[in-house]
């Protein structure tokens, strides 16, 4: 395995779970307050269990084994949340600056890596139109 292979898949263990928590922590409190976020957030009515539940779908996104039985949906939970594109970005802004704030920036960088991951494939659901004729597959009626 490269060098550059290994490191993103240790990519949990060199930042380690309380950094994890602190990051999910410090990000969701700024959530919290933040001019466009904290009304589509607004919506959550338990931030402990949601900050706890969040940095575990962060530690195992990072490569860290389960701890909880929880199962994850990203794109389609926020479907319901009035979220779009510029929601994206300035959900994207504010975690990058949250982990830039927390972290080196070799691994702020590779954690954002995956959360840009996410937020395109919340945009891929954003956009996606089933009644698009071009996503036939090609059946004569």
């Amino acid at each position: 395995m490269s060098a550059m292979r290994e490191r993103e898949r240790n990519t949990h263990e060199r930042i380690g779970h309380p950094r994890v928590a602190a990051v999910v922590d410090d990000f969701y409190s700024r959530v919290q307050v933040h001019p466009t976020l904290a009304e589509p957030f607004g919506r959550v009515d338990d931030w402990p269990e949601h900050k706890a539940r969040l940095t575990h779908f962060w530690w195992v996104s990072l490569g860290g084994e389960a701890y909880r039985d929880d199962r994850y949906r990203v794109a389609g939970a926020h479907m319901g949340l009035g979220v779009d594109g510029a929601l994206v970005d300035d959900w994207l802004a504010l975690f990058e600056q949250t982990l830039h704030d927390h972290l080196e920036p070799e691994l702020a960088e590779a954690w954002l890596q995956r959360a840009r991951h996410m937020g395109r494939s919340i945009r891929a659901m954003l956009d996606f139109d089933p009644t698009d004729p071009s996503l036939s597959l090609g059946r004569k009626a």
